[in-house]
């Protein structure tokens, strides 16, 4: 209980800051070997997926590659150590070392104008759940979501001693849409009668506990126009991961919590040694 107590006063501090703080204006989307971000004397070494917020200074090693991905033109740029650069708001500048290759990783625009303070709220907030200690038994997802997906994959924590597990899925007119039993965490009914635009829950029931317990959960269907747009925006992605993990931020930015961790899942099943993607699917 204390660990929960402490993640959600973490979350609530990481919240408050949030619109305070400037939005960044890109992300480290591939790291292999050590890259450093460089203030004066101090030398701090940077993550994969970190968040680049203010103009920034970067040492790479001679073993070393770097990519980073601009929001608002979705221009990726990649560069090998050794060499020295400063990734600056319009687009990053070498210092030393070879020339930067770039591309597209988007089909127009990336995320148009660079990240919102609600969009950076967002993103701040898909930390907060990655990181924060769920109840013994709570739903995973679709929660608090504009869902892309049409076929969901229903997801819940698992309750020790529970023998299964009834879905329920309510339409927005609160009739039942769906009501099925699975020995499962986790349930992918199929085709749905879900409609563009409308709010729908779903709760589970814990079956065969001593007490009973139940989780809910809630969702809206995202319009057709933004499932349209971020399908081009994965169909541009393809396998490249560094594109892809640029994708699964695009989606938690916009609102598409959900199909953002489908997407993490993904990565994280095509690059098990990579533990930034393991966490991020959690």
């Amino acid at each position: 209980m204390k660990q929960i107590a402490a993640a959600t006063i973490a979350a609530a501090a990481l919240l408050a800051a949030g619109p305070a703080a400037a939005a960044p204006f890109a992300m480290i989307t591939d790291l292999k070997g050590d890259a450093w971000v460089v203030e004066g004397k101090q030398a701090q070494k940077l993550a994969l997926l970190a968040y680049i917020e203010k103009p920034t200074e970067v040492r790479i090693d001679p073993a070393g590659r770097l990519a980073v991905t601009y929001f608002a033109e979705g221009m990726q740029y990649s560069f090998s150590g050794p060499a020295r650069l400063a990734l600056e708001t319009a687009m990053p500048k070498v210092i030393e070392g070879p020339s930067a290759e770039s591309r597209k990783v988007t089909p127009e625009k990336g995320i148009k104008g660079g990240l919102s303070t609600e969009q950076w709220r967002r993103l701040q907030q898909a930390t907060v759940v990655m990181r924060t200690v769920r109840p013994s038994f709570s739903v995973v997802g679709p929660d608090k979501t504009a869902l892309l997906e049409r076929e969901p994959e229903f997801e819940w924590t698992p309750l020790p001693g529970a023998r299964a597990y009834r879905l329920v899925v309510y339409g927005s007119d609160s009739s039942i849409l769906h009501e099925e039993t699975t020995g499962q965490n986790a349930l992918r009914p199929g085709k749905l009668p879900l409609q563009p635009g409308k709010r729908y829950r779903w709760k589970v029931d814990a079956l065969g506990v001593s007490k009973p317990a139940s989780a809910s959960g809630s969702f809206a269907l995202a319009e057709e126009a933004a499932r349209e747009e971020m399908q081009g925006l994965k169909v541009s992605a393809g396998k490249d991961a560094a594109a892809r993990a640029f994708y699964a931020t695009t989606l938690e930015a916009a609102g598409h919590t959900h199909d953002a961790r489908s997407e993490w899942k993904a990565l994280a099943r095509d690059h098990p040694d990579e533990p930034e993607y393991q966490r991020r699917a959690r």
